[in-house]
């Protein structure tokens, strides 16, 4: 069933055996893991059917450490959450994404990737993904396939869901689940307690009109994301001063983000038309994939290396013009505290190299071939205790502190990127295939200073199993509090470079399957 809890009574109370705090991937995975059994499962949801600006806006906040996109941009709220505009590309976790790396202080997660693969066989289906298998061989086509390198890369390779609506697609069966129930425009103020916060004792809730409403259970999830659930967990500061959960300063902390650097580089490959369709999106036996080039775990290891991913994206001269990309620059940091110099800097830039610009528009114009590609790059960071998200003092419609965000990058990430990029220019070099080329400030620009995030929010309530390294235990349940648990990517204690969507599923059904031996 699906109720408009702005339609509830005043003060009325929403009783259900566990209370799940967001509806997207995560809350609804787990949600439909109780279908139609003798659990009563109450999914609490923010947002309503449809975008609402009002609602929207509750995601607002600062932004303190580099530069990020506003939360209002990277995650939307209501009914679906981020799922609604989520691009599809999926890839689990690998083996040595969970492993203790002695190089990588706080690294590592209380299990190991082969612990998680049944899951991660189920969110498959879920994500409508095809076969549960990511190694490059398997995906080879007749003539299209991997190219044929070694050294410090190898080939792998991303499936793309359609991308999956989780409300459009599980909707309706939530819909007509005779004990689950869809509260929209329902946002949660407070996880109450008493002290001594051993347990959550029900939800103080606020519709965006006015209304105030309750709710209890015997177990509740939070599923609201890597920035969200943090916030919620500090704003519940009543009983707990520091916020709950909180007790050993974490909640918050190892705020992680995939960085990515677009056209970081060009490569120029031997041939006039490569064959790179594997490394393009393209169809294999049903499933869409698209291949990528990642660190042979050894050389990564031996290296002291952040797990990356470099894909090839069709390249034109305007990738090689710095009129172009002082252009490309304007555009991304709009809006983004650029200043009027900065602004004039730039196009000057743009304006000083015009002839090849107006190449460009000509090579693109006359559909000219060519055999260059540019790079796209997204890594691994290691957890950064100090790269955080925090409480601001302005207060968004409904009282609520807003949040601050504080994302930092290693020390080490330019020589990440820089040795990334010669392991595979010395791969394809080798082969005799194609040379590199990595973009510098004297040509077209330093890629360093224009890394993005990913819209990936991770690691603010991080697992592990001692309270003073983690939020959560191996079971995603709040370390000192018996009937809190939370679902999503901010327990990720390391993160790899895969997109987190997959995992998020997968982690959800384990913690389903856990909440069920809970209530048993």
């Amino acid at each position: 069933m699906i109720v408009d809890a702005r339609a509830l009574p005043q003060d009325s109370t929403i009783a259900a055996d566990i209370a799940i705090i967001g509806a997207g991937a995560a809350g609804i995975t787990i949600a439909r893991s109780f279908l139609d059994g003798a659990v009563k499962v109450a999914l609490i949801e923010s947002g309503g059917l449809d975008f609402d600006a009002a609602t929207q806006d509750l995601y607002d906040g600062d932004i303190v450490g580099h530069d990020y996109f506003p939360p209002t941009v990277t995650r939307l709220r209501y009914f679906g959450g981020s799922t609604n505009h989520w691009d599809g590309l999926c890839r689990p976790l690998d083996p040595s994404d969970f492993a203790r790396r002695p190089d990588v202080p706080d690294s590592g997660w209380p299990f190991d990737a082969a612990h998680l693969d049944p899951y991660y066989r189920r969110a498959q289906s879920i994500c409508q993904l095809g076969p549960y298998d990511y190694e490059a061989a398997f995906w080879r086509d007749g003539d299209v396939g991997p190219l044929p390198i070694s050294g410090g890369v190898r080939s792998a390779v991303f499936q793309n869901s359609p991308p999956t609506r989780f409300a459009s697609v599980y909707g309706d069966e939530l819909r007509g689940a005779s004990n689950i129930t869809v509260y929209l425009n329902a946002n949660l103020l407070e996880l109450d307690t008493v002290a001594p916060c051993r347990e959550v004792t029900g939800l103080a809730l606020a519709c965006l009109d006015g209304k105030r409403l309750r709710a209890k259970a015997m177990l509740y999830v939070l599923a609201c994301g890597g920035i969200e659930n943090p916030r919620l967990l500090l704003n519940s500061d009543r009983v707990a001063t520091r916020g709950l959960g909180n007790d050993n300063d974490l909640v918050g902390r190892y705020f992680m983000d995939h960085p990515k650097i677009w056209k970081g580089s060009e490569v120029l490959f031997a041939t006039e038309r490569p064959d790179l369709e594997f490394y393009d999106y393209h169809t294999v036996r049903g499933t869409r994939i698209q291949g990528v080039f990642v660190p042979v775990t050894e050389v990564m290891l031996k290296e002291g290396l952040a797990n990356f991913a470099i894909c090839l994206d069709h390249a034109s001269l305007a990738d090689v013009s710095a009129s172009a990309a002082a252009l490309r620059t304007l555009k991304r940091n709009f809006g983004h505290g650029e200043t009027a110099g900065d602004v004039l800097r730039h196009l000057a830039r743009a304006i000083g190299d015009v002839d090849s610009l107006v190449g460009a528009v000509y090579d693109k114009a006359t559909g000219s071939l060519r055999r260059f590609f540019s790079t796209r790059y997204w890594c691994d960071c290691p957890p950064q205790r100090d790269s955080r998200i925090t409480l601001s003092d302005r207060r968004d419609a409904l009282g609520q502190r807003r949040v601050r965000i504080d994302w930092r990058l290693p020390a080490d990430f330019a020589r990440n990127f820089q040795r990334a990029h010669a392991l595979l220019a010395e791969a394809l070099g080798s082969a005799g295939l194609a040379r590199l080329h990595v973009n510098t400030a004297e040509d077209v620009g330093d890629p360093i200073a224009s890394v993005e995030n990913s819209h990936h929010h991770m690691g603010t309530t991080r697992m592990h199993v001692d309270p003073r390294h983690g939020v959560v235990d191996a079971d995603c349940r709040v370390h000192g509090i018996a009937n809190l648990f939370i679902a999503g990517s901010s327990v990720f204690p390391t993160y790899g470079q895969a997109n987190p969507t997959l995992t998020i599923v997968a982690l959800a059904l384990r913690l389903a399957d856990h909440l069920r031996e809970a209530l048993a």
